[in-house]
């Protein structure tokens, strides 16, 4: 039952950072150190186990697929930018010649 909670808890965690709100990704990280420290405290250490790792390594790719990185990143952010300027009324004429 050990094995099976540290590969849920270690697929997790990249999804939990990833979600977080880009503010508060550092506490999500110390949330998720946390929980290992926890695991590893009452159960045994989570470093050790093959689980652990495999668990990482999943939820790492799974991330970096949903994301959609390395295909056009940079694109998605500029085009973000220029959305969020439309938006904020920055590109509209002010009347200033």
């Amino acid at each position: 039952m050990a094995s099976i909670l540290l590969l849920i808890i270690a697929a997790a965690s990249p999804w939990v950072v990833h979600l977080a709100p880009p503010r508060q990704r550092a506490l999500a990280l110390v949330g998720v150190v946390a929980v290992l420290l926890l695991f590893g405290i009452f159960a045994h250490n989570p470093l050790t186990e093959w689980q652990f790792w495999a668990g990482l390594g999943a939820g790492i790719v799974t991330v970096l697929l949903a994301s959609g990185a390395g295909r056009g990143g940079r694109d998605r952010m500029l085009e973000r930018r220029r959305r969020r300027a439309f938006q904020d009324g920055r590109d509209e004429p002010t009347g200033e010649i």
